[in-house]
């Protein structure tokens, strides 16, 4: 059970958060404290489907691959487990040794943002040297155009019929722009302009978008996951939050409002919302000081608009072709936008590079935010909802499988599994891949794990908090215990009144063959022959 946990919290598919709720949750509805939950303690609702059979026979044949492979290592003379258990040391340490390696710069081509580099770097070469021989714009033009098109921006300026329009033309377009049916009606004639080489120029950067607007929320995702939710993370979180209660604590004990104003705004300022927020900020700034010092000469508001309409990718106002302000009668205004200085094409590819990711990072940040409460509501509610006859018959194959199923009730390594299941946080297939793993490292089948056992298959590291922030954490974690264990020992001060609303419905047909509580019995566990099993943890 507490295997499972950690991996799961390993994996950022829960918060420790929930699990002690999901708990909690358990504990009231074991209304004799006996530490499981039977049908007489549950208001099954709806009728059991049709196709449960299906389902049924797939979670069985899990199970059974599991019960297999845990068989298989018991009936393993001890030579063959000390062969196996060194072959997996060995494995174990190597992997180790190459993560580890592959962490540092002498192979930075096996990380995954420089995969992510090369094929960004690739993309931007395709546009780049389409825009240059098709419309014979220059290297930052081109790569200008090909990054704002790729991030979906949609700058007015400069626009692919552009190149209809040009008396003398000799790239490899010029056929497509002079040839006979070439150019379309004019304006004049009921048309709206433009010309053949305009619509495959259009034709070209349809698939560039596609194709880049998947790379850039790739590489997006992949940075934003390794610097602010890396796996195995989760008790950095922990340790986070117990940090910041303790904070609140002192502001609850200090007299004077000057102290609580410092420990709050230590709080604020910690806060991932604020950190977004106040890099989204300084960013905007930039984009306004480009627009108002710059040869555009914008407004304030002018230039605050081009700034957030190029970090939202709206794209609403772009580059106009204005050069340094001379005393001629046509002024600072440029024939064409080609015309410009390349060093604005190459503030806009970096502004919207940057911009573009820390506006998401902003705007899911205050999602999140105002997310918070809607969302803990879900989850109480997704808590409170009453368990189904299917649900039931299918919780007997979850949580230990060294217990079989059969007996018509959930223990609370069952319902904590089936709760992450109902809010979706886990699927079926990644439980049962954490306990093949579990069986792996429990080289002595023992049905537990000790530490010498990870040591041994090269699966515990190094402490990566040194600092005393640490123990925070751990009172927060032996603080949720002894919530649950006073709840727990006030369920088991009193004998509940039988409950007639929960006597059990006649078994439905579909579930016949599986016994008379829904589910076919298994075979008694095998007896264990390794010495006696240590004492499960009252809330593991």
């Amino acid at each position: 059970f507490e295997f499972v946990e950690c991996q799961l919290l390993r994996l950022n598919l829960v918060s420790v958060h929930h699990l002690m709720e999901i708990k909690r949750r358990f504990v009231e509805l074991d209304i004799d404290g006996s530490g499981s939950i039977d049908k007489e303690e549950l208001f099954l609702v709806d009728n059991p489907t049709e196709d449960i059979d299906f389902a049924m026979e797939a979670l069985k044949s899990i199970h059974r691959e599991v019960e297999e492979l845990k068989e298989t290592r018991e009936k393993m003379p001890l030579e063959e487990k000390q062969r196996m258990n060194e072959a997996d040391q060995a494995v174990a340490r190597e992997k180790t040794r190459q993560a580890a390696l592959d962490k540092t710069w002498g192979r930075f081509y096996r990380q995954a943002w420089f995969k992510c580099l090369v094929t960004f770097v690739l993309w931007c070469f395709v546009g780049v040297i389409f825009y240059t021989q098709w419309q014979q714009w220059s290297f930052w033009q081109s790569l200008y155009y090909s990054i704002q098109a790729g991030l979906a921006i949609g700058y007015p300026a400069p626009s692919e019929d552009s190149i209809c329009g040009y008396d003398s033309f000799t790239g490899p377009a010029s056929s497509y722009i002079f040839g006979e049916g070439q150019q379309y009606k004019a304006f004049e004639e009921g048309g709206r302009g433009g010309c053949m080489a305009g619509d495959l120029s259009k034709l070209f950067t349809i698939f560039l978008i596609i194709l880049g607007s998947g790379i850039f929320a790739t590489s997006f995702g992949i940075i934003t996951v390794a610097v602010y939710n890396p796996p195995g993370g989760w008790y950095k979180a922990v340790i986070k939050e117990a940090w910041l209660q303790h904070l609140k604590q002192e502001a609850e004990k200090t007299t004077g409002w000057a102290d609580d104003l410092v420990i709050y705004l230590k709080i604020l300022t910690s806060s991932n919302v604020f950190h977004a927020c106040a890099v989204f900020t300084f960013w905007v700034s930039i984009g306004v000081l480009y627009g108002c010092f710059s040869e555009q000469r914008m407004t304030f508001l002018t230039g605050l608009y081009f700034a957030v309409t190029s970090m939202s990718t709206a794209g609403l106002e772009g580059l106009m072709p204005l050069g340094p302000m001379t005393d001629g009668p046509a002024g600072a205004a440029l024939e064409r936008i080609d015309d410009l200085d390349n060093g604005h094409f190459v503030f806009i590819i970096v502004y919207v590079l940057i911009g573009v990711p820390i506006y998401g990072w902003a705007l899911s940040s205050i999602v999140e935010f105002c997310m918070h409460s809607l969302n803990e509501a879900f989850i109480a509610d997704t808590l409170s909802a009453q368990i189904s006859y299917d649900e039931f018959s299918l919780i007997d194959y979850l949580g230990d499988f060294n217990a079989k199923g059969g007996d018509g009730k959930i223990d609370m390594f069952e319902y904590v599994e089936c709760q992450l299941l109902r809010l979706n946080f886990v699927s079926v297939s990644q439980l049962f891949d954490i306990k093949r793993r579990f069986l792996q490292l429990d080289l002595d089948s023992s049905g537990s794990v000790s530490r010498n056992e990870l040591v041994a298959t090269g699966s515990e590291m190094e402490s990566a908090s040194d600092h005393d922030s640490i123990e925070l954490a751990l009172k927060s974690m032996e603080s949720y215990t002894k919530q649950l264990q006073a709840l727990q020992a006030s369920k088991q001060s009193f004998s509940p009144a039988p409950n007639k609303r929960s006597v059990p419905a006649p078994m439905p047909p579909a579930l016949a063959p599986y016994g008379t509580q829904g589910i076919r019995p298994l075979s008694p566990p095998a007896p264990n022959t390794h010495g006696p099993s240590p004492q499960p943890h009252p809330f593991s």
